[in-house]
């Protein structure tokens, strides 16, 4: 009998051994050796100095954890915030934003709106090392480093509210902020992983393609741009709605893993030009009739909040440019759709 037991405890350990060995091979053929397959080129790359702030469009960037650097802009490494009860302001709030300009150049930052602007030293900064606390989404908390009166006085008169302050991102301070992946009966593929940026909302990465934004400007009876939507890269010539099949992008020495869909809100009925909100809530309106998750569980959690692209987090860090080609490895269940796959 003892025997008996014995041969059972080891025919269930040898299966369980056996079941974990073919998973992890499934995951290392499908996942790290399925194939790299070109999709597009990079059309356009963007940093966000401030978040919520006007966009610059650069050639060039290197892509790091936290988020993309081109020059001396790391991206959406300035908050602004009120500074009474530290609570963050965003173009929900204050559409305005968008339409103020910011940029990085010989170590002094300048934020401009219209005829308005003001500078400081980042110098400065780092040495009155005034420790400030953004309130986020949620309990969210993250610090940064406050960046004086002059900045404060630019975005009261612009934003119209008394005592707001700007704060600047530096490694160390504290936050509880983080993109958590957790298991999802939609995300099996997934590693499970913590991604952290400075301010950014969801993922230190977002990427859009000219196709899904073609294919929803023939829904829309104005036509939106890109800027609405607030990439950090943007991909031409793959098809619409590719996005929501790729398991990791590739660009040059850069690796990305895509994370999840990019859900959208009223961010995207902000005029990037005017800073006013479009009166019949498009593209988001349109988007919620077409780009819904589908029924089930990832409705469940992704909710009433349309998808437009897709968040990334770094594998690994290096440089990218325009022009450059795209390779994405697809989900093992679109894998045998691709040219490269076809029965």
């Amino acid at each position: 009998m003892i025997d008996d037991k014995k041969l059972f405890l080891g025919i269930v350990g040898s299966s369980i051994i056996a079941y974990n060995t073919v998973r992890l091979l499934y995951k290392y053929v499908y996942h790290e050796q399925s194939p790299l397959i070109p999709v597009g080129t990079v059309k356009a790359l963007y940093v966000y100095p401030v978040k919520s702030c006007k966009g610059k469009k650069v050639f060039s960037m290197y892509c790091t954890e936290t988020g993309p650097i081109s020059g001396e802009v790391a991206d959406r490494s300035f908050i602004v915030i009120n500074g009474t009860d530290g609570k963050f302001y965003t173009g929900r709030q204050k559409p305005r934003m968008v339409t103020i300009e910011s940029d990085v150049q010989d170590g002094v930052l300048t934020m401009k709106w219209g005829e308005k602007s003001a500078s400081v030293k980042i110098d400065n900064v780092l040495e009155r090392r005034d420790v400030r606390t953004a309130k986020l989404f949620h309990e969210e908390v993250s610090e940064g480093l406050d960046c004086g009166d002059e900045m404060s006085a630019f975005l009261s008169e612009v934003l119209e509210e008394p005592d707001t302050r700007l704060l600047m991102y530096e490694k160390g301070l504290y936050s509880n902020r983080g993109c958590v992946i957790e298991r999802r009966a939609w995300n099996k593929e997934i590693p499970l992983r913590t991604d952290r940026t400075p301010y950014a909302d969801d993922a230190p990465y977002m990427i859009n393609t000219q196709a899904s934004l073609d294919d929803l400007n023939t829904r829309l009876e104005n036509k939106a741009e890109i800027e609405r939507f607030r990439p950090v890269i943007f991909v031409d010539k793959c098809a619409a709605w590719d996005e929501d099949k790729w398991l990791s992008v590739h660009i040059g020495d850069v690796a990305l893993q895509c994370l999840k869909p990019c859900l959208r809100c009223v961010m995207t009925t902000i005029d990037p030009s005017t800073g006013e909100k479009d009166p019949s809530v498009e593209p988001l309106k349109t988007l919620r009739q077409c780009r819904l998750a589908p029924e089930g569980p990832m409705r469940d959690d992704c909710k009433d909040n349309p998808m437009f692209g897709v968040d990334c987090g770094l594998i690994h860090p290096g440089y990218i440019h325009v022009g450059q080609t795209v390779y994405v490895r697809y989900k093992s269940e679109y894998l045998k759709q691709t040219p490269f796959f076809s029965s």
